[in-house]
Parts: C-alpha cells; structure tokens; sequence
C-alpha cells in the first residue's frame, strides 16, 4: 500500500502573512515563531543594506543588523537589516528561517557580520 504524502516541501511562504509586495527595498510581514520559550507571532520588517542604503555619520557602510522590540500579548516586533539590494521572496524565506532557528535571539539592537565595503 502506497502513502499519499506529498513530495514537494511546503514552501515556508505560505506561512506567513505578507504586508508589502517583495521587490522593494523594505518588506512587513507576520509569521509565527518561537521566541523565549514561548510562541509569538513575529512582526517583521525587512530593510535592504544594499549599496544605495545611507551610511552613519562616519561614513562607514551601515552593518546587517536585528533588532527586537518590546513585545505585545503575543506579537513581538523585529527589525531586521540585510545585506541584498532588494527583498525578494528567496530573501524573504532565508529571513524566516534565520529567525526562527536563532535560539539566542533577546530585545535589543544585534549587529552582525560586518559593514558592507564600498
């Protein structure tokens, strides 16, 4: 007897719930999530830190980033700054993800990797 399962993942898109069209330089979405031991439905603002992106006022590229707000009932703001020219579905994906695999995630501004050089 044969299983009726599909053999085609499901694409984690699916399970969020997008704000803005993909293509542009900042992205909003919701999707759930873990989040200090907890599940929360993640607020999610995506920014592009691609070349066109302004630098700080020592002229330095600016740094890929995330970063936490406080949270509401169940709803928990996240920042997060990328190093792409554009948010694009992949971009977005890898996003989720990204988020959802970080155990170590806590409030605050997180800065990582290093500044862009132009």
């Amino acid at each position: 007897m044969t299983s009726h399962r599909s053999d085609t993942p499901k694409d984690i898109l699916s399970e969020a719930e997008l704000l803005d069209e993909p293509g542009g330089k900042v992205l909003r979405l919701r999707f759930e999530g873990p989040f200090e031991g907890r599940r929360v439905t993640w607020l999610a603002t995506l920014h592009a830190l691609g070349e066109s992106q302004p630098t700080d006022l020592a002229r330095q590229p600016a740094a890929n980033y995330i970063e936490i707000d406080a949270a509401g009932q169940d709803t928990v703001p996240i920042t997060v700054g990328l190093p792409v020219d554009r948010i694009d579905p992949p971009t977005v994906r890898k996003a989720i993800i990204m988020i959802r695999r970080y155990k170590r995630l806590h409030r605050g501004r997180h800065e990582y990797g290093f500044p862009r050089e132009h």
